[in-house]
């Protein structure tokens, strides 16, 4: 038998089943954040401004959160069920049934995701990788404000335009409740430090309380009144109209202007970059308030909701000389790339490599076309034999 040959037949078939495997994480996993849009849910990747996917969702989504491990979007389109995204494939996974209508999700680190439903006055706790779900005790009110990050284990939720607020604990489904001086408009974890930012309208400001304490360990006027917070790395921000302020814990002061008012912020997961969720586009500004991108979405996408990958932006990612940001002038839009916090590594082709490799479907490819080759490799020397003892 021609060894070399057969060899090379087996080789290409091992190739053609590793890209055939591999067809998924390569097609999409792309994306750098999630969009509930009246469209369904946009797959977005930020550095080229570019909505690689789009996937239906019946009815239109109005919630959105990561599993801590960024692999499931959970998605809630104000129903009494929440469908998982498999982000690799995009795949919609079988329902989860919630006991009643869902006006919010987050997922704190753990297992458990957290779902707010007004009508019945309390939170759905639903247990991944088990599938228990279970309710928690009546809450002070219609709930419909929650917030929640994969670096701590508690969320926070609240009910627009009212002054109570509550943390709690999913893993033993405890509530502890304190109130606030205003009307409450908007939640963000304060990523890191444990705490709850809480912003209000009628005053106009934003409290930062303790997530153990309750306390409010400071409270800042705002300029104006607020409608949304994100929590980043290096600042606090805060938008109303289209004024974005940043907040330290005693001032307020001018951080951007957006191009349209306000609807919603999302921080990307490693803190350096603000998304801005408008009425035809989500601007994107870079830790300083530099407009780094603006993505235009027509009325039949607009934005609802957004949710950052934990696995950091495509911007944060991308390779930049240090010092090299951009100034964000207004109107600006795809400017050069944001220069990373931390000086870049010396071979991106290794780390590159590195993760690709790291990432489980690729592992189980490697291992199919290896065991391809090693079934290969004993057939011939079977035939070999054979062949030698038949002459």
């Amino acid at each position: 038998m021609k060894t070399g040959k057969l060899l090379l037949a087996s080789g290409a078939l091992a190739s053609l089943l590793t890209l055939t495997l591999l067809g998924a994480v390569l097609a999409n996993g792309v994306g750098d954040l999630y969009v509930a849009s009246s469209a369904g849910v946009l797959e977005v990747h930020v550095k080229t401004s570019t909505v690689v996917s789009t996937i239906p969702m019946v009815p239109t989504p109005q919630s959105l959160a990561f599993s801590p491990d960024g692999h499931t979007l959970y998605v809630s389109g104000g129903g009494s069920s929440v469908a998982p995204i498999d982000i690799v494939t995009l795949d919609v996974q079988a329902a989860i049934t919630m006991p009643g209508p869902v006006a919010a999700l987050a997922f704190p680190a753990g297992q458990v995701l957290v779902a707010a439903m007004p009508t019945r006055r309390t939170l759905a706790f639903a247990v991944i990788h088990g599938g228990a779900v279970t309710e928690s005790a009546q809450l002070p009110g219609a709930g419909n404000l929650l917030a929640g990050d994969r670096r701590d284990a508690r969320a926070a939720v609240a009910e627009a335009g009212k002054s109570w607020l509550d943390v709690v604990d999913p893993a033993t489904s405890t509530l502890k409740k304190t109130t606030v001086a205003g009307s409450i408009v908007a939640l963000s974890i304060d990523r890191d430090h444990g705490g709850v930012l809480v912003a209000t309208q009628n005053p106009s400001t934003l409290i930062r309380v303790d997530l153990t304490s309750l306390v409010a360990t400071w409270t800042v006027n705002l300029p104006a009144a607020p409608v949304a917070v994100a929590s980043l790395a290096s600042t606090v921000v805060v938008g109303g109209g289209t004024s974005l302020w940043k907040v330290d814990g005693k001032t307020a002061t001018a951080f951007a202007t957006a191009r349209q008012s306000v609807l919603s912020l999302a921080a990307s997961d490693e803190g350096s970059i603000l998304h801005v969720a408008e009425a035809t586009a989500i601007e994107v500004f870079d830790s300083t308030g530099g407009l780094q991108r603006t993505l235009e979405l027509t009325s039949d996408r607009a934005p609802v909701f957004m949710a950052a990958v934990p696995t950091g932006s495509s911007l944060f990612l991308g390779q930049g000389a240090l010092g090299a940001s951009p100034s964000g002038a207004a109107g600006a839009t795809m400017p050069g790339v944001i220069a990373t916090p931390q000086p870049p590594t010396t071979s991106t082709v290794v780390d590159t490599a590195r993760s690709i490799v790291g990432y489980p479907p690729v592992q189980g490819a490697l291992v199919v076309a290896a065991a391809i080759l090693f079934a290969c490799w004993l057939f011939i020397r079977w035939y070999d034999r054979r062949a030698a003892r038949s002459r």
